[in-house]
């Protein structure tokens, strides 16, 4: 209703710093962006088992990247629908959406993690960021969900950047007419790249993670990142960062954020939930800011910005795919162990270790000591062979 309003809402074109509807309008979507799909991940972590995580989030991811293309394509129409009514429209939405989750619930029951356990201390505000130090696992969660950000954010510039010499080149003499080809170009970015991550995640992400297994499919997106970063510095033009920025958008929400929600599923509740959403909000937040700072540096030169830039890219990509090869390889581990991180070990875990080190060192000496077990007792079976032979 507010938004029909002659002075507040949309009828008043005239831009002030004091149009308070503007700045709740801002916070509110942006806090939804950041909180929201965090919560929902925590929620389906804890709701799904890690068959089940293989093969359904590339569905999940899917049906989101629907939302994406529908959302855009009906917000072209925003002159016949209106504002006021468009956002309606979104609310709705989110409103619908905290029906299903009741409904989910009330269907399935709250999941395992979320029954009442035996009183323990409170956590603090700062859980999150502890746990994140305590555990590597946890540090390597947060590279692979956020660091990837730094060279999107870069990329993203350079192509903004890019886009809008070529447009004002093309229409010298017309900004109007720049600026809508600029509209449209970025438009159709939307478009491929949904449309791509979409047809991915419906074909190819369970089929990929299933039948390569996480610890190869993990190493997938940081390769691509490579890949695209060396095109981008080897061809610095706009249509070749075009084609660089979407693959590595849509395999960003097709490939790497199932594999980085499924690396949640051996910790515990803690992480799953606070560190989950210290990452998710601050780490991502801080990634992109650190982008823009790269970028800020060099905006004065498209040459510099290219050069410093791609450099900068490339090593967070080169970091990556070493990221990926470790923590495929903790992944597999953890969860043949069935060791779960974040969990509180025994008084005697070996002092001086990590968690997760302490524990897999202890399973490996377990296997030995069975292992010596059987030897021993072959030993014996066959003494007791000779002896009844000498007997007989």
């Amino acid at each position: 209703m507010m938004l029909s309003h002659p002075t507040m809402g949309m009828a008043n074109a005239e831009p002030h710093p004091t149009r308070v509807l503007g700045w709740i309008s801002y916070f509110a979507i942006e806090s939804f962006g950041s909180i929201q799909v965090s919560l929902f991940w925590q929620f389906t972590n804890a709701n799904v088992d890690l068959k089940t995580a293989k093969s359904a989030y590339g569905l999940i991811v899917a049906g989101a990247q629907i939302g994406s293309i529908l959302g855009p394509t009906v917000a072209t129409n925003a002159d016949a629908i209106g504002m006021p009514t468009l956002y309606l429209c979104g609310a709705a939405c989110v409103c619908a959406m905290v029906g299903m989750v009741n409904l989910y619930v009330r269907r399935f029951g709250p999941s395992a993690e979320a029954e009442p356990k035996a009183k323990k201390d409170k956590a603090g505000a700062l859980e999150g960021p502890k746990l994140m130090v305590k555990h590597p696992y946890v540090r390597g969660i947060f590279a692979i969900s956020c660091l990837f950000m730094v060279e999107v954010t870069i990329l993203d510039y350079m192509m903004k950047v890019l886009a809008h010499d070529e447009f004002m080149q093309r229409h010298p003499d017309d900004p109007q007419a720049a600026s809508k080809a600029f509209t449209a170009f970025m438009g159709s970015f939307g478009q491929m790249t949904n449309l791509i991550s979409f047809a991915f995640s419906l074909t190819g992400t369970s089929f990929v993670i299933r039948h390569f297994g996480l610890n190869r499919t993990l190493l997938a997106f940081p390769s691509l990142c490579c890949a695209a970063i060396a095109m981008v510095w080897t061809a610095p033009q706009l249509y070749v960062v075009f084609v660089a920025m979407m693959l590595l958008k849509a395999f960003s929400y097709a490939l790497n954020n199932p594999c980085k929600e499924i690396l949640y599923q051996p910790t515990s509740s803690a992480v799953k939930f606070k560190c989950k959403s210290w990452i998710d909000t601050f780490g991502a937040r801080g990634s992109k800011a650190l982008g823009s700072l790269i970028t800020d540096s060099f905006s004065g030169s498209v040459a510099l910005l290219v050069t410093y830039g791609s450099f900068v890219a490339g090593s967070c990509s080169a970091f990556l795919v070493w990221v990926a090869y470790w923590m495929g390889g903790k992944f597999d581990d953890f969860v043949e162990n069935d060791f779960i991180v974040g969990e509180e070990l025994p008084t005697e875990t070996v002092f001086g270790l990590d968690d997760e080190e302490a524990v897999l060192n202890e399973a490996e000496a377990a296997d030995e000591d069975d292992g010596d077990e059987e030897e021993e007792e072959e030993e014996v079976n066959l003494m007791d062979v000779d002896a009844d032979a000498g007997a007989a």
